[in-house]
């Protein structure tokens, strides 16, 4: 068995792949103080004419606010949109404005308006405003990378439906003041396309510790949230149908050994099989939570494989506990970004192979040789040109800020790099394994 010491990645052998996973936890780069927190966000208004504001004499820009770009953001897309967005799933629109177009520094917020079809137009103020400044605001790239560079404006449920809205940036302001010169802006089109339900059993096991033995190990409720959340926030869906339980690992002993992960797996899947028959919906994938016992009974994490087939199964398990100074994660747990990885291979997504494996120290990943296809050079979530970025709409309820996530130092959640987000890669192609199974798995009265 290969343990996992606080401050380094355990490392995983040559035979673990493809259906085992385990690498350092991501980190997202704190952002300190943000207004973006708690966030308020204005209900959206019926289109109105707007009175014209004139500013004193002297006191305009005299040329446009010219605008850089617009992104419709929800986990990760590009300056052309080309990402799919799902129905019903939290929506920012990111709008990068061009300091260089005016004459000072100034602060700059801003409407939008939003309609359907041929309907009436609606209002939406940005939920924050930024500082142009044509000697030290960041080019399109900084302002990409960093959400409080952008004048954002998260769309309303109303606006979400499945389907298509015409947006428009419709003015820019100083807060509280006056308007600024801004030319007729293009309208653009945002299609909402309707996602399957994530179905997610999540299951603690317990044992008994062997540094002491009167002690049961059990995973805490924060591991279970922080890995609901991440899903919510980072998978292709909308909605997520979520249940958790805590039972006895029946043959959970530790130390664990390499073979532990598997051990655990056919007990999910003999459990899986008994509450299927019940009446569980058979779309559902299970994943076992097994508690580190701070560091001192680390179990390697996989996904059920059929080795015949080529095929994942739909169970999986992985270790949790709190990261401890692991290098890339600093929040309560790494059950997060541990689960959605192993939950990816349930979804037949495989190991692209980064960092690279050296087989004699046993370090990097092996690349699964049916992975033939990932398209972003050291398993980042975008090439070397960043044509996409990350973004991570956080969850008040576990302290975890809105974030833009860069692609030049953001990884792939299928691979065992640092901070780690799903790349458009991933991202469509679990989509679309969702939609092939909410039809082919569904049962006879679903």
């Amino acid at each position: 068995m290969t343990t996992k010491p606080r401050a380094r990645r355990p490392r995983k052998s040559a035979a673990d792949a493809p259906s085992a996973s385990g690498r350092a936890a991501p980190k997202y780069d704190p952002v300190g103080s943000s207004p973006y927190e708690q966030p308020t966000i204005r209900r959206p208004r019926r289109a109105r004419m707007a009175a014209t504001a004139l500013a004193p004499a002297g006191t305009r820009s005299a040329a446009n606010v010219g605008v850089r770009g617009v992104e419709i953001v929800q986990v990760i897309q590009a300056l052309d949109n080309r990402v799919r967005l799902i129905a019903g799933k939290p929506t920012i629109v990111r709008v990068y404005l061009d300091p260089a177009t005016v004459a000072a520094s100034t602060l700059v917020t801003g409407e939008i308006t939003w309609r359907r079809a041929n309907g009436g137009a609606f209002y939406l103020a940005a939920m924050n405003r930024v500082k142009l400044d044509p000697a030290g605001t960041p080019d399109l790239m900084g302002q990409r990378f960093d959400v409080a560079e952008s004048l954002n404006f998260v769309l309303p449920a109303d606006a979400l439906g499945a389907g298509s809205i015409e947006l428009r940036l419709d003015h820019l302001n100083v807060p509280g003041g006056e308007k600024l010169p801004l030319a007729a802006q293009p309208a653009m089109i945002a299609n909402f396309v309707a996602a399957p339900v994530l179905r997610i059993r999540a299951i603690g096991l317990r044992y008994r510790s062997t540094n002491a033995p009167t002690a049961t190990i059990t995973p805490g409720a924060i591991h279970f949230d922080y890995l609901r959340s991440y899903l919510t926030r980072a998978y292709p869906v909308a909605a997520l149908e979520w249940s958790q339980i805590v039972i006895d690992g029946d043959r959970l002993r530790p130390p664990f050994g390499s073979n532990q992960s598997i051990l655990v797996n056919a007990q999910l899947s003999a459990l899986r099989m008994r509450e299927i028959s019940s009446g569980m919906d058979p779309r559902a994938h299970y994943y076992g939570l097994v508690d580190n016992e701070a560091g001192k009974s680390f179990m390697r994490g996989s996904a059920l494989y059929d080795e015949a087939t080529t095929i994942f199964g739909a169970v999986a398990c992985g270790p949790c506990g709190v990261p401890n100074g692991w290098t890339g994660d600093s929040d309560a747990s790494f059950a997060d970004w541990y689960g959605a990885h192993e939950l990816g291979h349930t979804f037949q997504r495989r190991h692209p192979g980064f960092p690279t494996f050296d087989p004699v120290q046993g370090t990097g990943q092996p690349r699964d040789n049916l992975e033939t296809t990932f398209p972003y050079a050291g398993g980042l979530i975008s090439s070397p040109a960043q044509e996409f970025v990350g973004f991570d709409f956080g969850d008040p309820a576990l302290g975890l800020q809105m974030r833009a996530l860069p692609g030049n130092i953001h990884h792939d959640v299928m691979t065992y790099a640092d901070s780690q987000w799903l790349s458009a890669y991933t991202y469509e192609a679990i989509h679309d394994r969702l939609v092939h199974e909410d039809t082919a798995l569904a049962p006879p009265n679903a």
